[in-house]
């Protein structure tokens, strides 16, 4: 059954955590209803894996400052569907992600999400972890997703890679451009709570990262008014070489448009077999700056 959005009076961002805050069975009458956040001028939103945060941790940030940064309710943090040790911060809302909407499904009807769960991810990209069919029909199965989540009172995050255009508009020659010209931001975001723009892989040209977050925000919110938009941001996006100034750089350009940010620090292996070691380094003195209180 479509999703069926009410209309909602302005809310703070106050109210808006509360709302996340609430007990499930509350939670599901105000999951995307609410309208998203200005963008980012204060404190931003982040999704942000475990291990990332472990990284960091390595890389020089103490504890306190890390959950200064990350232990709150604007930050998904994403952890295993069988990780049980405590989490490296706490407050964050606890995030479980997909590569295939099978995949969640099944979960879903047998066992189930970790207790605590708040919110479900889905990561559709033109790889192996996710069914050629999905990556065939992005929309019917971000509606699909978004359905299920938010039977379980749970919020939707989504996250369509660029490189579906391989498979959607194969030979054209910026991702970016058909990436847009598809309406995928616009598809992702119509049924969804959050979507993340994932632009990290142009980064070093500032220009197109900069028009494509903002050409795909713009759209996401044209679909969807209440949206969360995040970019997406990497430390070495599938092996590329990002110096903390480009990182800088792609963090200021989104900012107008973006609630907040995904920051990958990826490590090679099957996921990103050209990522090679993590750089956690590479994010330390952006994280120190809003630390300081840039």
């Amino acid at each position: 059954m479509p999703l069926v959005h009410r209309k909602a009076g302005p809310m703070t961002e106050g109210k808006h955590r509360a709302a996340v805050r609430m007990s499930a069975a509350a939670a599901v009458l105000a999951v995307g209803f609410w309208p998203a956040a200005a963008p980012s001028s204060g404190k931003p939103e982040w999704i942000v894996n475990q291990s990332a945060v472990s990284l960091l941790g390595g890389a020089g940030l103490t504890h306190a400052q890390l959950q200064t940064l990350f232990g709150n309710d604007r930050t998904y943090l994403i952890r295993g569907l069988t990780q049980t040790a405590a989490a490296p911060v706490s407050g964050a809302l606890r995030t479980v992600s997909f590569t295939s909407y099978q995949a969640m499904e099944r979960q879903f009807a047998g066992p189930g999400l970790p207790a605590g769960t708040r919110a479900v991810l889905y990561d559709n990209e033109d790889w192996s972890f996710t069914p050629a069919g999905e990556q065939r029909n992005p929309a019917k199965y971000e509606e699909l997703a978004a359905s299920l989540v938010h039977a379980h009172h749970l919020l939707f995050i989504t996250a369509p890679a660029v490189d579906l255009t391989d498979v959607l508009a194969p030979g054209e020659s910026s991702h970016y451009a058909a990436y847009l010209r598809l309406g995928l931001a616009a598809s992702a975001a119509r049924y969804a709570d959050v979507i993340d723009i994932q632009a990290q892989g142009s980064e070093t040209s500032l220009s197109t990262f900069t028009s494509f977050v903002t050409a795909a925000a713009a759209q996401a919110r044209g679909a969807n008014r209440h949206v969360t938009v995040l970019a997406g941001l990497s430390t070495n996006p599938s092996g590329q070489h990002v110096t903390s100034g480009q990182l800088l750089a792609a963090y200021d350009a989104a900012q107008p448009n973006v609630n907040g940010y995904w920051l990958n620090i990826p490590s090679g292996g099957p996921y990103c077999p050209r990522c090679g070691a993590p750089q956690p380094q590479v994010a330390v003195p952006l994280l120190r700056m809003l630390l300081n209180g840039r």
